[in-house]
């Protein structure tokens, strides 16, 4: 189960000063601070299969390392989103080409294999962006704070990545809800956001409009 609180920027200027705010020290240790640069693609069968079943099935390379991920039954609420996942490090040929059999072990993954049965999986949208990572412990509540800038890619056009995502580990949800109150007050983020996938499928169903035509 992942579960976050997702935060945009609408002032890009700010992003250096949130990154670098003392609320992260005010509330606790910091383990690691770190950025990887990731570049996903989101697969589908031509007809939206996956979309149908509200789930979404991505490959993502994180600096050297190329991992897949099967995300289903989201709900948000004030901001705090909860959905099941799974993720499976990949090697070899599995890097590049999308097979839900990787998820076969799975109830959820071997319903979705049988459901898209022969059916191609198709690339839909990709994302690319520049994740800072920091792993934050404040004695309650375990987290990592990802802040990330970049693009959502798809035939329709692009549209910017500016947001920060809280992902809870363990501890007191209401202490992580704490922190990102605080952060939103102080940078003027907005609560809520939807996901960068959520986002791209906007953008091709036209009820989002791109920030350019090009790709």
């Amino acid at each position: 189960m992942e579960i976050e609180l997702k935060y945009s920027i609408p002032d890009p200027s700010v992003i250096d000063e949130l990154w670098n705010s003392d609320v992260f020290l005010q509330f606790g240790e910091i383990d690691i601070d770190s950025q990887v640069q990731m570049n996903a693609v989101y697969y589908d069968t031509p007809d939206g299969a996956l979309r149908g079943e509200r789930a979404a099935f991505r490959i993502r390379r994180e600096n050297d390392q190329s991992v897949a991920t099967l995300k289903w039954n989201d709900h948000q609420s004030s901001g705090l989103f909860e959905r099941e996942e799974l993720n499976i490090k990949l090697t070899g040929e599995r890097c590049r080409k999308p097979d839900l059999c990787l998820f076969s072990e799975s109830a959820e993954g071997k319903k979705l294999q049988q459901l898209v049965g022969e059916e191609p999986l198709v690339e839909i949208l990709r994302t690319e962006y520049l994740r800072r990572i920091k792993r934050v412990d404040t004695g309650t509540v375990i987290f990592e704070a990802d802040l990330d800038v970049g693009s959502i890619v798809t035939e329709r056009g692009t549209v910017a990545i500016c947001e920060l995502e809280l992902e809870h580990f363990s501890g007191s949800l209401d202490e992580m809800k704490k922190i990102g109150s605080t952060l939103a007050k102080r940078f003027g983020l907005l609560e809520g956001v939807d996901s960068k996938f959520s986002r791209g499928l906007k953008l091709l169903d036209g009820a989002e409009e791109p920030d350019d035509t090009g790709h």
